[in-house]
């Protein structure tokens, strides 16, 4: 009974420790970079519920024994989520392990995270059975935790969706350095020999130590590496905002403009101190856009749009026509956001054709989302081939990305040649909502 007793609190603070040891480390990454991955929710869910197993395996040894009430709901409860949090455990790895191997450009499919949910499911719904027939453990009259006949088929079930994860593992491991090998295999091969000693060595709890330790070899050798990319990332995003915002003002535009203002310096004088104040809110407006770190009002979008059309339409003339439709402007948007879609429109589109063409700008609101509807009668293209130009354009794919990463927000073009082009911009309210 001593050795018993002695085992039992051994037990009891290696999983408490563990359980510790792991809030702490969901704790430092909750506390981390607000912008987080979901590789990064994976690994703090996997912690998550690695310690939640930890928690109720060491209220099962510590309220085992005790005819009391509370202590008899105390063991069957905590029983029940060792094993049940143990099988979520394993579809969680999985999620993780396929979205780690995903990011790696390997086109795996979904297929393993269903299959192993599928089985935990299985499993836990055996669990369940088990509380009634006790074909896995039973809680005597003493409530002491007994093993039962077919306690064995609970570890099978473990084993075989270990298995499947070795199998994915071995099957990308030309994807993976051997850092990231060693991390993520070590999640599969410790759990499997603890399992094993459990199995075999009654009294002893060092299956969810053996996770513990797992889950922090993968901290060591990959979370921690994965972090330091995602912040150079961030770095480098932040650094490369200035040049692509910068690189908004076109060269040939500015050119094109002074030209303009230039010629009408002679002809209009008038008009050209227009076109001069148009000029100068357009390159204000880029300058405001730089300093911007969050979206702004649509109407000062559409404003500094409207200085790049004005100086536009007095280069082009009759060749370009504009009509703006925008009842509603009580939203937010990312800063330049509309300016390029509308300048693509009028390079690309509508000044090809020789007897030039309308643009126009027209906005909507539900409950739900708003929309930035921006339409052109150009040549139009087809979106699914790249242009023949022989130029990278990457001013849409990083309207795109703004829009996804600031507001939620998704942008749709549609078009073909010779039928011009609709470039629609749909904002969730929650996000677009002042």
């Amino acid at each position: 009974v001593t050795s018993m007793s002695t085992i039992g609190y051994i037990n009891i603070s290696l999983e408490l420790f563990g359980g510790l040891l792991s809030l702490i480390f969901i704790l430092c990454l909750s506390l981390g970079s607000p912008k987080k991955e979901e590789l990064e929710h994976l690994y703090i869910r996997v912690l998550s519920i690695n310690t939640a197993v930890l928690f109720s395996d060491a209220a099962a040894w510590l309220f085992k024994g005790h005819p009391d009430g509370f202590s008899f709901w105390m063991v069957r409860i905590a029983n029940f989520l060792v094993f049940t949090f143990g099988y979520i455990l394993l579809a969680v790895f999985t999620d993780y392990l396929v979205c780690f191997i995903s990011a790696k450009g390997t086109g795996i499919s979904r297929a393993p995270s269903r299959l192993m949910w599928t089985l935990t499911l299985a499993a836990i719904v055996l669990v369940v059975i088990s509380q009634y027939n006790h074909m896995y453990y039973l809680i005597d009259s003493q409530n002491i935790y007994r093993r039962q006949r077919w306690f064995w088929i609970s570890h099978m079930a473990g084993i075989i969706c270990m298995l499947i994860n070795g199998t994915i593992l071995i099957r990308y491991r030309k994807y993976l350095s051997k850092k990231e090998l060693t991390g993520l295999a070590a999640y599969i091969v410790l759990p499997v020999m603890a399992m094993l000693v459990q199995a075999f060595v009654y009294g002893i709890a060092v299956l969810y130590i053996a996770t513990t330790v797992s889950a922090l070899c993968i901290y060591i050798s990959i979370q921690v590496e994965q972090s330091r990319k995602f912040s150079q990332e961030e770095l480098e995003l932040e650094k490369s905002r200035t040049a692509i915002m910068l690189s908004q003002i076109h060269p040939h535009f500015l050119y094109n403009s002074l030209s303009v203002i230039k010629g009408l310096c002679q002809t209009d004088p008038g008009k050209a101190e227009l076109a001069v104040d148009h000029f100068s809110g357009f390159l204000r407006g880029n300058l405001d856009s730089l300093t911007a770190g969050s979206p702004i009002p649509f109407s000062q979008e559409l404003s500094h749009t409207r200085h790049y059309l004005e100086l536009e339409q007095m280069r082009f003339g009759s060749r370009l026509n504009v009509i703006y439709d925008a009842p509603v402007t009580d939203f937010l948007i990312p800063p330049l956001t509309l300016q390029p879609i509308v300048e693509n429109a009028v390079r690309h589109g509508i000044v090809k054709r020789e007897e030039g063409g309308t643009l126009t700008i027209s906005t909507a609101g539900t409950s739900e989302a708003c929309t930035v509807t921006v339409t052109d009668d150009g040549i139009g293209f087809d979106p699914l081939k790249p242009m023949q130009d022989g130029k990278k354009h990457i001013g849409i794919q990083n309207v795109q990305k703004r829009l996804q990463t600031q507001c939620h927000a998704i942008l749709t073009i549609r078009s073909a040649p010779g039928c011009g082009t609709v470039a629609v911009i749909t904002l969730p309210r929650n996000t677009a909502g002042k």
